[in-house]
């Protein structure tokens, strides 16, 4: 069932092919409950979660073998009451050596500078786990088949497929922001959706005609992939319906559809994004996602939709 990490509250979290994954207790079998319970009994390290004898470290409500108490960057152990920087994952630092470590721009997981591989730091400044770097997706065939997960879960909730054609394109930090700049948009994205459209009056061709660019950054893991396609496919929806809404309306809807993808996924880092969504203090992004998220919970995703749709606002009427 993979190798037990920790148990917390009803949550158990595995490490299954080096990514970490949280699971109820009740799904759980009899046996395996039971096995769980004696795991949890006896004193472990709170670094490699294996059993602690009698030469232990106590920080806190923890303990931890002498060896895993150090600093990722010095390797030197901690001492009483040094001030300690640390991660999600049981990653610590002296807080003087923080500046000599990387954080992982997925994860947040800490790591030595001095001993990443090249691989690791993106050309854009960015740098990445070993974990989220085996799984990154750096090339156009992975992105299409993290897109295809994606519309299956837009799908269930009644989402359609674009009109329009849509094509992807991964890029680096510096070339998104630049294009986000040139259309006046706002932030640090790691995604972009640029629509055109063509209305034709009259004749056999009238109607509307859409195309679609998402941009989407190079590098990242495939479960923050999935958050940012599935929000980005909220944007061409909501362009090719022509729903006229306040960009907190607009990109809180998007990052509903984000969490729906998230919520498929059991995996920890799925759940530190979804805590990301959820306790964004933006005013665009944040706050539009919990205000959208009270009307979610208020009218379900049919509803919710229905309620989206009322708000087209024909060519006819928009302001030029």
């Amino acid at each position: 069932m993979g190798e037990l990490i920790s148990i917390e509250g009803e949550q158990v979290t595995l490490l299954i092919e080096g990514r970490e994954y949280i699971f109820p207790v009740s799904r759980f079998s009899a046996p395996d409950r039971a096995y769980l319970q004696n795991w949890q009994k006896e004193e472990r390290c709170g670094v490699c979660r294996k059993k602690v004898g009698v030469e232990k470290m106590q920080a806190g409500e923890r303990v931890f073998h002498s060896k895993c108490f150090s600093c990722l960057v010095c390797e030197r152990p901690f001492l009483d009451r040094q001030p300690i920087r640390r991660d999600e994952w049981g990653g610590m630092v002296h807080s003087e050596h923080f500046r000599h470590a990387h954080s992982c721009g997925s994860c947040g997981r800490l790591f030595s500078a001095k001993r990443a591989k090249l691989e690791q730091i993106y050309a854009d400044g960015r740098v990445s786990c070993l974990v989220c770097l085996r799984e990154s997706v750096n090339d156009v065939a992975t992105l299409d088949a993290v897109a295809k997960r994606v519309r299956g879960g837009m799908a269930e909730l009644g989402l359609p497929t674009p009109v329009g054609p849509l094509t992807m394109r991964l890029v680096d930090q510096k070339t998104l922001n630049q294009e986000v700049e040139r259309v006046h948009g706002r932030g640090s994205l790691r995604g972009l959706t640029l629509t055109t459209f063509r209305t034709v009056t009259g004749g056999p061709k009238a109607g509307t005609s859409f195309i679609h660019q998402v941009w989407v950054l190079a590098g990242l893991p495939v479960v923050e992939c999935v958050s940012v396609l599935a929000h980005e496919f909220g944007h061409v929806w909501l362009n090719e319906n022509f729903i006229d809404m306040s960009p907190p309306s607009v990109e809180g809807f998007c990052n509903l559809l984000s969490m729906h993808a998230l919520n498929k996924d059991t995996s920890k880092l799925a759940d530190i994004l979804r805590k990301n969504l959820a306790m964004s203090e933006d005013r665009v992004y944040g706050r539009g996602f919990r205000e959208m998220d009270k009307k979610l919970q208020k009218l379900g995703w049919p509803g919710l939709i229905r309620d989206l749709s009322t708000r087209r606002v024909p060519l006819s009427k928009r302001a030029r």
